[in-house]
């Protein structure tokens, strides 16, 4: 019985560190297909889960990580907004931040939801949707001279996110 279990034990010892680095050249080998790599591993390593996540897990915490991202972007952007006054910039704030904490949370919850059921086209197209609106904002902020490299690289990152998981998902 002691030689059963040593056998047992010597043999999750040996396999696990196998697995584990089985499903981490996954995570390579889905984040090396993104545009920026670099940002989707960040992404990817953020979550214990992604060790053990299939393709389609690792689709869902990329997505996980958009909606982390747009809650940043939303938080940055009401913090601007709070220090302006009225004018072309305060009301080009606003509409971002309205559009950004209503549409496109709602479109990101779309995505998952069509992700867990297998329709992966839908899920594409509610990224690609959702990614208009940070995209839209940041073109309507220089409309009106509005310049703030932070907000401008947060909505890069969220760009760069949304294509790899894109890209992943274009995969299956």
């Amino acid at each position: 019985m002691k030689t059963m279990i040593k056998f047992l034990l010597l043999t999750l010892l040996v396999i696990s560190p196998i697995s584990i680095c089985a499903e981490k050249d996954l995570i390579i080998n889905e984040c090396h297909n993104a545009d920026v790599p670099d940002i989707c591993m960040q992404c990817l390593k953020s979550d214990p889960t992604s060790v053990h996540a299939n393709p389609v897990g690792i689709a869902g915490i990329v997505i996980n990580c958009l909606e982390s991202h747009l809650h940043i972007i939303t938080n940055n952007i009401t913090d601007l907004s709070s220090k302006k006054d009225k004018g072309e910039v305060k009301t080009a704030l606003e509409a971002c931040k309205k559009d950004l904490s209503t549409n496109v949370s709602t479109i990101l919850s779309e995505a998952k939801t069509s992700l867990k059921t297998g329709d992966y086209d839908k899920t594409n197209g509610s990224i690609k949707l959702a990614l208009g609106f940070p995209l839209g904002c940041r073109f309507n902020l220089k409309s009106v001279k509005f310049t703030s490299p932070q907000l401008f690289s947060q909505i890069n990152i969220y760009a760069q996110l949304s294509d790899a998981a894109m890209r992943i998902i274009d995969r299956f």
